[in-house]
């Protein structure tokens, strides 16, 4: 198992206070994520080598297994400033050199003048992502190939435009030029030395996907922790410097003239800058690594949001505007605000409460459903202290689903109800998709909400049981709620 920033001796435990935040104020930015119903997985800080904060949302963990999305694109990234710290790529080298093979005969002669530093910026000179979408729908066909054939519309390194196509380019052009596939070459140059682990898939044609990459909450951290500290590790200078320092500096603006903490301050090497500073990973669902030299920090947020930019701008105003430079008087209640604060991040149901008068009329019935699209039979219910058990019989299968109370969570070795979503916007790879955890509570006397969530997705399935003239009414999602995904609303099924 791969050990945490903590565990490896890289950084301290310290309270916030400390390092001049205040624990309230991490407990407000927490609490205002849970007001607005905020789907977080993760949240660390850590300020001057002092690890304030760390915190997982059940039921995952720090060492959990998660998607990067495009906060892998930083990690690709890196594998290209580590060739040019060799000498095999240089800024300036012409990127069709790595890739005559990949070239249509009516190439557009602009292409050839496409430099790695535009790569590296997003500065291709197209101004759609048409190459990549395409590639969603047709995964078999090569990425590569569809960027070349994609129209240019001005001269390359001079207009900012974000395209996903390039981090497949990106490692493509570092396996060229190094002679050596990109994961062997990450484990070398970054995933040993720093002791974690990095996983993406690769598809039939044994293309790596950076798409799909994985790491815990702790590897992110690490990650973070890393360009921070310009690349060294351990006493270890694991690359120049310097080239890290650009990396994280402003490369190019971005066109963005809207006010707010997203992307209009300008885009660096496959690292965003932020509006108030310093720079970020940034990706789909809101995984997000905040690097913050000016204050030494590095923050992580991972969980599965469209909403990362409100993450971000909370993050400022509760956390960042109102750190100090100097360390603040002891909290001498500032523990049990920050285990609560931890302890609210759950993302069990809220507003629920774990028991019901309900419960003893439920007591010995059973419920059958004529036959339906999801092959349920009959379903019964049984209520203990610290949890709910559902048997089912589904599809001619009797199965016993244990579903915690109390913002607890029922461990199961089965999918409940509904087969695990394994499509590319929701699969974390790794761990066992058939595996589900379930949280459950009373919304009133009457009902009964159940939320299913997998270790091995972003999203989730919400269930609702309805008690009320005799009938059961079962609400199912029709899809998996994330934050890549569009809410996909619910089916009926009432009991007979």
């Amino acid at each position: 198992m791969e050990k945490s920033a903590l565990m490896d001796g890289i950084i301290t435990e310290a309270m916030p206070e400390a390092v001049g935040i205040a624990s309230e104020h991490i407990a407000n930015y927490l609490n205002c994520l849970r007001e607005m119903d905020y789907d977080i997985h993760s949240f660390q800080i850590v300020r001057n080598d002092r690890l304030v904060f760390s915190a997982a949302a059940e039921p995952y963990t720090l060492q959990s297994p998660h998607r990067l999305l495009s906060a892998a694109k930083a990690i690709i990234g890196a594998a290209v400033l580590f060739a040019i710290d060799e000498g095999k790529l240089c800024f300036e080298d012409r990127i069709t050199d790595y890739f005559e093979d990949k070239l249509p005969p009516d190439l557009d002669e602009r292409f050839r003048r496409i430099t790695v530093y535009d790569l590296l910026t997003m500065q291709t000179g197209q101004e759609t992502d048409e190459a990549f979408l395409h590639f969603l729908e047709n995964p078999d066909e090569d990425l590569c190939e569809s960027f070349f054939r994609t129209p240019m519309t001005c001269e390359p390194g001079t207009h900012f435009f974000y395209n996903n196509s390039v981090p497949h380019l990106l490692f493509f052009l570092a396996e060229r030029a190094v002679g050596r596939d990109i994961a062997s070459w990450l484990k070398e140059k970054l995933c040993k030395p720093l002791g974690i682990d990095i996983i993406a898939q690769y598809n039939d044609d044994h293309i790596y996907d950076p798409v799909t990459t994985v790491v815990t909450a702790d590897g992110f951290l690490k990650l973070a922790l890393w360009f921070l500290k310009e690349g060294e590790w351990k006493g270890r200078q694991l690359i120049d410097s310097a080239l890290i320092r650009q990396a994280c500096t402003r490369q190019v603006w971005t066109n963005n003239e809207e006010p707010g903490y997203h992307n209009g301050k300008g885009y660096c090497m496959q690292l965003w800058k932020n509006a108030f500073g310093g720079c970020r990973m940034d990706g789909g669902g809101g995984q997000i690594a905040l690097i913050l030299p000016e204050e030494n920090m590095a923050v992580t947020i991972m969980g599965n949001e469209s909403r990362g930019d409100q993450a971000v701008r909370l993050f400022y105003e509760e956390i960042y505007s109102k750190m100090c430079g100097r360390p603040l008087p002891e909290n001498t209640e500032g523990k049990q605000i920050l285990e609560r604060a931890a302890q609210r991040m759950s993302r069990a149901p809220k507003h629920v409460k774990p028991h019901s008068p309900a419960e003893t009329l439920l007591k010995n019935r059973i419920w059958r459903f004529d036959p339906n699209e999801w092959g349920i039979e009959e379903i019964a219910f049984d209520f203990e202290e610290k949890e709910g058990k559902l048997h089912v019989k589904q599809k001619n299968e009797t199965c016993i689903y244990h579903v915690g109370l109390k913002a607890e969570w029922g461990s199961n070795l089965s999918p409940f109800l509904l087969e695990p979503d394994l499509s590319i916007q929701n699969r974390i790879y790794g761990p066992d998709p058939e595996h589900c955890f379930l949280s459950g509570g009373w919304q009133d006397d009457e009902t009964f909400v159940i939320l299913c969530k997998s270790l091995a997705a972003m999203g989730e399935y919400p269930f609702c049981c309805t008690f009320k003239d005799n009938k059961l009414t079962l609400q199912i999602p029709k899809g998996i709620s994330a934050g890549m995904k569009p809410e996909a609303g619910w089916s009926c099924l009432k009991s007979i």
